[in-house]
């Protein structure tokens, strides 16, 4: 007897096994690795260590190999379609022809960007993004039965997984910073917040959905990811945080999903979590107290200034934008505030960058889908196997709510990390909904769906190729060893990209400042070239730079600087060097007229509304000490005396502030900077200090 039900269990696994087929495990896997290596920004990122170690070490920690992570997701994803292709499926396809056409729509919208785009490799390199993520999303929608479920454990364990490195961040630096913010695997905490957001009503969900040790594990992860967002500190995460309940719970209601069990367990984790609330959300209730809402009232100002500039910017641009992926690049010309990389809201971004058409096509073809998901929740499975689905179905209406809602305040769609899994959880919904009953053969849908991810691995692989050849240059770089080899391999594999031959122009620049004359014409070229490329207000900053310090042509030098300021008009530091050279050159009047223009910056919403406050900006004391050198020249010494206490004012703060705030020790200057500073600083205390 024992043999017998041993062998029965055993077949009872192996066809268990069989039900979920290999694609839906390969597709698990790449939901699992998201929020692990893409949860970043491939910018201001430590060089990793040219071998396989430093790679993978890097690619889950630094977030400095994101193409490689984007790339292997894609060959996952592609993997799985081929996998289920050459099976010959015969099933219904979950999503509606309507929204099929739609989104193919925003496609080919956002690909033709490209034809005005700023900046055509970066927008193409975007757009493989979305083309890698529909077709994912597609493949989602074509799981059934225990695939769904098998995927939102996958959710439920990528969630658990990056709130557990969040818990430990915290653990590790609360004692230092009690308020600290946890990054985990993200950009920064709001991006944490986001993902988290997403994952947290699904895997309550499964709670929900199941009993046994399944549901205390899952309650668990559920707990850990809600904990985890509390401390992001993210105060607008936390409300779709708490939105995303309500949604899940008022969809149980639409369903009639609800029993006495399930509302006693869910009301019982609401209860853990205000208890956890009061026991370790100090990163939150530093920022929700009186006087922290008024010290950082520049966050929510931060923002609404940002969107005012950004729909100045898709004004200027409404039919095809800027080009996907060009906003950093774009954005300075219409900027009513400071510096930022991305517009705080999804939604304003895609107008601003593929135009108006786009957005229509996006919230059209969402539209649909939402409307296709209520028309269809009345015919759609009660069960997915063994489990109950309506719960299931009402944690992905509470994920897609949250998803949406942020969206709004933060650009999440920018990190792929959130972009793969939102549109993710929208396939799931998709297919888990899908009546039962429907077949139709999807054949020619999967070589649709191939070709689109075989259009985007090509520009995909060159960018991963370029990334790991600037990163072994940048390492080289990193330890005393010039490698103009590894910047020239980067171009090779990509030669539209801006920053590779930036990289190139600034380190043949460096050897021509060192004193090598013969790198001058290499560092011209390959700047100019990354100017045409990537218009950036810093490339042709670099350019004024090298016109002036070691051509000693000041002419050329002060047209890129104003190049410069034509592409960011607040660029500061470029205006404290162009002062300096109309001074050198003898034209008081220009360079009075700039210092006078960034003392009118000062005391304007661009410096009153800052993303960090806390830090003093030191570039208006350049404007203040140039004030005080021509009312020197006009033999104005009460003027002057002015000046450069107003200048040594704000060096003083900055002091303060780097000696105090953990914030501005987290940002180290560049050598130079400090040196210039310094010099400064010794300028104003001589002038100050001597009799007038």
């Amino acid at each position: 007897m024992k043999k017998t039900s041993r062998k029965t269990k055993t077949t009872q696994l192996a066809t268990s096994r069989k039900e979920v087929p290999l694609s839906t495990w390969l597709l698990s896997a790449v939901l699992v690795l998201a929020p692990l290596t893409a949860g970043r920004l491939e910018v201001g990122s430590e060089p990793a260590e040219p071998s396989l170690r430093g790679v993978l070490t890097a690619l889950f920690s630094t977030g400095s190999m994101l193409s490689v992570a984007v790339w292997g997701m894609a060959m996952l994803a592609l993997a799985a379609l081929v996998w289920e292709w050459a099976r010959q499926p015969a099933q219904g396809d979950a999503v509606p022809r309507p929204a099929r056409v739609l989104m193919i729509g925003l496609l080919v919208c956002l690909l033709a960007g490209g034809v005005t785009s700023v900046y055509r490799w970066g927008t193409l390199v975007a757009w493989s993004w979305w083309a890698v993520t529909i077709a994912t999303a597609w493949l989602f929608s074509q799981r059934r039965g225990e695939g769904i479920v098998t995927v939102i454990h996958a959710l439920a364990i990528a969630g658990t997984l990056a709130a557990a490195f969040a818990v430990r961040e915290y653990a590790q630096n609360v004692r230092e910073v009690p308020n600290w913010r946890v990054f985990g695997t993200f950009f920064n905490p709001d991006f944490l917040a986001g993902y988290l957001c997403l994952t947290l009503p699904l895997t309550l969900a499964v709670a929900l959905a199941r009993s046994g040790s399944v549901r205390w594990l899952t309650g668990f992860g559920a707990w850990l990811q809600a904990a985890a967002i509390l401390l992001t500190g993210s105060r607008f995460g936390v409300i779709c945080a708490v939105l995303s309940l309500v949604a899940t719970a008022v969809w149980m209601v639409f369903n009639r999903s609800w029993n006495r069990q399930r509302a006693m367990l869910f009301a019982l984790f609401c209860v853990a979590l205000l208890l956890t609330a009061g026991l370790m959300a100090r990163p939150l209730t530093q920022r929700v107290t009186a006087q922290a809402v008024q010290a950082e009232s520049h966050s929510g100002g931060f923002r609404i200034w940002t969107w005012k500039g950004t729909l100045a910017m898709a004004k200027a641009h409404p039919l095809l934008g800027t080009g996907l992926g060009t906003y950093e690049l774009a954005y300075p010309r219409y900027a009513q505030v400071g510096f930022t990389r991305l517009a705080h809201n999804s939604y304003l971004q895609i107008t601003a960058e593929a135009g108006v058409p786009a957005l229509i096509l996006l919230l059209g073809a969402l539209a649909t889908l939402a409307w296709a998901v209520v028309r269809r929740e009345g015919s759609a499975l009660a069960h997915i196997a063994d489990w109950d689905a309506r719960p299931l179905r009402a944690g992905l209406v509470g994920a897609i709510t949250a998803g949406l809602a942020r969206n709004l305040v933060d650009s999440d769609w920018y990190i792929f990390a959130c972009l793969l899994t939102f549109w993710a959880v929208v396939g799931l919904m998709l297919a888990s909904s899908l009546p039962q009953g429907q077949e139709a053969v999807t054949r020619r849908l999967y070589l649709a769906h191939a070709v689109l991810l075989l259009l985007a691995l090509p520009v995909l692989t060159l960018r991963m190729a370029g990334a790991l050849s600037a990163n072994a240059a940048n390492w080289n770089m990193a330890q005393g060893t010039p490698d103009e080899e590894g910047y020239r391999r980067a171009l090779r594999w990509e030669p539209w990209n801006g920053e590779h031959l930036l990289s190139l122009g600034l380190l043949c620049y460096g050897m021509a400042r060192a004193g090598d004359t013969s790198r001058v014409q290499d560092a011209v070229q390959s700047l100019q070239e990354a100017a045409q490329v990537m218009p950036m207000s810093k490339t042709w900053y670099h350019l004024g730079n090298l016109y002036r310090d070691v051509l000693s042509d000041r002419a050329k030098a002060i047209e890129a600087y104003r190049r410069a300021l034509e592409i960011d008009p607040h660029a500061l530091r470029v205006m404290v060097e162009l002062g300096k050279t109309l001074e050198q050159a003898g034209d008081r009047r220009g360079a009075e007229a700039l210092y006078q223009r960034m003392l009118e910056i000062e005391k304007s919403v661009y410096n009153r509304v800052r993303a960090v406050p806390e830090l003093p900006e030191v570039d208006y004391a350049f404007a203040y000490a140039g004030l005080a050198r021509l009312a020197m020249a006009r033999h104005q010494p009460e003027e002057a005396r002015k000046r450069y206490a107003d200048a040594l004012r704000i060096l003083n703060a900055d002091r303060s502030a780097r000696e105090n705030n953990p914030m501005a020790q987290a940002l180290p200057r560049p050598p130079e900077r400090e040196r210039a500073l310094e010099e400064l600083r010794e300028e104003c205390e001589r002038a100050l200090g001597q009799a007038w």
